[in-house]
């Protein structure tokens, strides 16, 4: 919460300087009576100056740590699930299907949303769009059941597809 006031006030300060600026260009005559050889205004100037950075780097550091658990909150308080146990979970699940090979896993949160990236080898001979949507229900019906995780997109990319031949004797 205190981050979010942080930020609605760099946003209107932003907002100022950006109108202050505008107006100094459009208008200069009445910014001519602001000495900005005094102390004071130097003083002023670098506080603002420095909190901007700080906001900026404040920033940019949240930006690169994401939230690598997910978590359900309940009346007892909340369960962190790492990404490794999702991983774990959809490699076990995805391990009883023979025709899957040489899964790689990418999953996490990205704002609200949980996402779920998996790259693949196939050995196909039916039907690959719906061999995909059943890999796709069969996590997303097995996480929400076992974990109780809402996945909201999963997507599937194929890396190397191999049709299985029917022998016939």
């Amino acid at each position: 919460m205190i981050k979010k006031i942080i930020f609605f006030f760099a946003w209107i300060g932003i907002f100022t300087m950006a109108v202050a600026g505008i107006g100094y260009i459009t208008m200069p005559q009445y910014f001519s009576t602001i000495d900005s050889s005094s102390l004071i205004f130097k003083v002023v100037f670098f506080n603002i100056c420095l909190a901007y950075i700080c906001i900026s780097v404040l920033k940019l550091l949240s930006k690169f740590s994401k939230e690598k658990d997910y978590v359900i909150k309940n009346e007892h308080g909340a369960v962190h699930i790492s990404t490794d146990t999702v991983k774990n979970l959809i490699r076990e699940i995805l391990s009883r299907d023979s025709d899957i090979k040489g899964l790689k896993i990418d999953c996490g949160n990205r704002g609200s949303k949980y996402f779920i990236k998996l790259n693949l080898d196939m050995i196909s001979n039916n039907n690959l769009s719906t061999k995909t949507v059943d890999i796709q229900n069969l996590i997303k019906s097995n996480l929400e059941e076992k974990l109780d995780l809402k996945v909201d997109y999963i997507e599937v990319k194929i890396s190397r597809l191999s049709i299985k031949r029917d022998i016939i004797e």
